[in-house]
């Protein structure tokens, strides 16, 4: 047991501390070489068009939408880099591929990159080996080592985008097309390739693993704690080792809101459950997962033992990281856990619904003018992070101690910090917010009153007490629901 939990903890350090799919059976590991630069493209940039209407039809064709350096972005509470002038040549497409069905896009000006951001992508396959199949879970996580925080950014595995040298197709086809013409740095190359020139992000390394492998991880951690907070349904083997080819094996399972100990296979049908939900949902519980390991992997002190790890299982994944990276980002563990991890994920308006005409394949449009918001704080602290400004504190009045959890998981997501407290009076039918400040400058009262279904006007603004200030103070009421959609998160207020 105690190989397992150091080789889970190998894993969960080696990924930035951030991984999902960990892949526990032995490949054959890829050593990729530095990505050259390229020859220039002979493609010409193409002017910025107007974002096509949301009604399509399989025959539509959307013009490309070419963003520049100054495409106006929400304001947030730092600073929003807009994307430099600078862009590196790419490959040219492949001309002996069908002509594309959109106008090609330009590539993107990338955003300014500092050199204490280190942005590394995280690849989970469709099969269960390293090698193999279509990146379907695509997590780009950004380092911060300024601030000792880390965002997340969800890719849609089904993005349809420019992949340099070859045509426009879905994302996840990038990394084993670049495989299989030996492109420079291999299909790490070209996955990094193809995220820079679509969304302007530049990534120095990249890691895949077999979609079900983490399965193995969760088993030996004991288990995970995950909140769910709507109910989940879908088809789930009635035992972990029947036949899946066989019907009668399959039965409807329903999760219920609540608290759940999870084991591997349970986990693994929670992460990859999309029947009732969507992608971009389900791209939200593989970050939850993420979380959880990373939260209980940060308990098994064995960080001395990284470097005789390493050298043990380096070949169970395929990367381009080596050990002393490993060893700093292990380090930075766990004050990224106290000082912040950000959620985003480009979903929402940021991307639209198309069918491909002729192979009628459903695939999803970036809308640059939505979605250079969410691309410019990849590189960015987290909003509420806590290495730059104090926690935002809310306290949650409830008898419920399970409903606290569920609240205070979407309070906690978000940045906030909750801690419960028991009711000293009846509690109200309808949920109280108060917020104890002189004002609500810097109070996030959108997003707060949003996580328990209010607006803004509902929350009573409080004069501080002796012992505490600027703090939120939320009593549930019987209407108290914590399941929300993600994809209705309010955008930060124009000044």
């Amino acid at each position: 047991m105690q190989l397992n939990r150091s080789l889970c903890w190998f894993f969960l350090c080696f990924f930035g501390m951030l991984l999902l799919e960990v892949a526990c059976q032995t490949t054959i590991v890829l050593t990729p070489t530095a990505v050259p630069l390229l020859s220039a493209a002979t493609n010409q940039p193409l002017s910025a068009t107007a974002v096509p209407p949301t009604t399509t039809t399989a025959n539509s064709t959307p013009a490309a939408t070419t963003p520049s350096p100054a495409t106006a972005v929400p304001p947030t509470t730092t600073a929003t880099p807009e994307p430099s002038a600078t862009i590196r040549p790419y490959p040219t497409l492949d001309f002996t591929v069908a002509t594309p069905a959109t106008a090609v896009p330009s590539p993107v000006p990338p955003f300014p990159k500092p050199d204490y951001i280190t942005n590394i992508v995280l690849l989970g396959n469709d099969v269960k080996y390293a090698q193999g199949g279509r990146t379907d879970s695509i997590i780009i996580v950004s380092l911060n080592r300024q601030t000792k925080t880390a965002v997340l950014l969800t890719l849609p595995r089904d993005l349809y985008v420019v992949i340099p040298g070859w045509k426009m197709t879905r994302i996840n086809l990038a990394l084993p097309h670049g495989h299989g013409v030996n492109y420079p740095g291999g299909g790490g190359g070209l996955i990094k390739d193809t995220i820079e020139y679509n969304l302007g992000i530049p990534i120095d390394y990249y890691a895949r693993i077999g979609f079900d492998g983490f399965q193995q991880v969760v088993d030996a951690l004991g288990s995970v704690e995950i909140v769910n907070n709507c109910p989940l349904t879908d088809w789930r083997l009635i035992e972990p080792d029947l036949d899946p080819e066989v019907e009668e094996n399959w039965g409807e399972f329903t999760l219920e809101p609540g608290v759940h100990e999870m084991d591997g296979d349970l986990a693994l049908w929670y992460v990859r459950s999309r029947r009732t939900t969507n992608d971009f949902e389900r791209g939200q519980r593989q970050q939850q997962l993420l979380r959880a390991m990373f939260d209980k992997g940060l308990s098994l002190d064995l960080l001395p033992e990284l470097p005789q790890l390493w050298q043990t299982y380096q070949q169970t994944i395929e990367t381009d990281m080596n050990l002393p990276l490993l060893l700093e980002l292990a380090a930075l563990a766990p004050a990224v856990q106290e000082n912040g991890i950000q959620h985003l994920a480009l979903a929402g308006n940021s991307v639209r619904a198309w069918r491909e005409p002729g192979s009628g394949a459903a695939v999803q449009l970036l809308q640059w003018s939505e979605a250079a918001s969410t691309l410019a704080r990849v590189m960015q602290p987290p909003v509420l992070n806590r290495a730059n400004r104090p926690p935002l504190m809310v306290e949650v009045v409830t008898d419920d101690f399970i409903m606290y959890r569920q609240m205070a998981h979407n309070l906690a997501w978000y940045g906030f910090v909750p801690t419960w407290r028991e009711p000293n009076e009846p509690l109200p039918g309808r949920t109280r917010i108060e917020y104890f400040a002189p004002n609500f400058k810097e109070s996030y009262d959108w997003l707060l009153s949003w996580l328990f279904h209010r607006q803004p006007d509902d929350i009573l603004l409080k004069p501080e007490t002796s012992e505490q200030t600027s703090f939120y103070r939320v009593t549930l009421g019987a209407d108290a629901n914590p399941c929300l959609s993600q994809l209705e998160a309010p955008l930060a207020p124009e000044d």
